[in-house]
């Protein structure tokens, strides 16, 4: 992928601007780089990774408040909506990877097909050299360079930032319980249809409150939200291949447009048009370049 200028992002303040692009490593995590004033994210099974490079942000997430500066990493994992603003300047510039569930997958190489494993002890991370090693993946992620060295960057970095092996054997068993892998697959198969919890508790073959359990306790989340985060992920896709909203949000799931629209903005901080907008006008430029 070779570096495009800048695009404005729909939705914020005119002097901010980002670039998104998705990067081939690990079948195709979201990278984005930029300047901007605020943003707000709501995730759907998502993490988001980077390294703060000018200004300063004010981050809250429930009841934290950090301040992240040059320099700092922000390791954000997908149990809480959170939202920042400048600090002590007018904006502030970042690298920023949306790694999401399948992506994981195939990046921790781990045998089971919906292992998530990934912890963060702490969403600040103040270590000189972990963000220089991000920028030096993030710079790999964006130009020209071997498949061979995007994943191992990748997979390096995420087992440093996690504090090396954080298997879990709960969320492990949990995933490997036949009950879930069943209401998964139904998920998958059906994900346009308006599947029920009494549909998907008969494809279990367990009680409603046992599959609610399984779900929180593999994924950290209900199965509504795990059905959300599968139909943003292809949202996401489709929009990138230059699909019509409205047919997007046909093919996903969504009531309709303004019903993709909602989660969207809420996941990731931009309308489907302008996330369709920026991504073309990001492809556009780099195969121009």
């Amino acid at each position: 992928m070779k570096r495009g200028a800048a695009v404005t992002l729909c939705g914020v303040e005119p002097e901010s601007s980002v670039r998104v692009w998705r990067s081939e490593v690990a079948g195709g995590c979201l990278c984005m780089s930029g300047t901007t004033t605020g943003y707000a994210v709501e995730p759907a099974g998502e993490y988001v990774v980077g390294v703060v490079l000018a200004g300063a942000m004010r981050v809250r997430r429930g009841r934290e408040r950090l301040v992240f500066g040059p320099g700092d990493v922000c390791a954000w994992d997908p149990s809480a909506p959170h939202r920042g603003t400048a600090y002590g300047c007018p904006r502030w510039t970042a690298r920023l990877v949306v790694l999401e569930g399948a992506a994981l997958d195939e990046i921790l190489d781990d045998r089971e097909p919906v292992a998530i494993d990934l912890r963060f002890s702490e969403p600040l991370i103040r270590d000189v050299r972990l963000a220089e090693r991000f920028v030096e993946l993030h710079r790999a992620l964006e130009t020209t360079s071997w498949a061979l060295e995007r994943d191992t960057l990748l997979a390096d970095w995420l087992h440093d930032a996690g504090g090396g092996e954080q298997a879990v054997d709960e969320p492990r068993r949990a995933r490997q319980d036949p009950a879930l892998r069943r209401a998964c697959e139904l998920l998958h198969d059906e994900l346009p249809a308006n599947v029920t919890l009494a549909e998907l508790e008969r494809a279990a073959g367990v009680s409603r409150h046992r599959l609610s359990r399984l779900f929180r306790v593999a994924f950290g989340m209900p199965p509504h939200r795990f059905q959300l985060a599968q139909r943003i992920r292809l949202a996401r896709r489709m929009l990138e291949r230059g699909v019509a909203v409205a047919d997007v949000a046909q093919a996903t799931g969504f009531v309709d447009q303004s019903h993709l629209h909602r989660h969207f903005r809420a996941t990731l901080g931009m309308t489907p048009a302008g996330y369709a907008r920026l991504t073309a006008q990001t492809y556009k430029t780099s195969a121009a370049t």
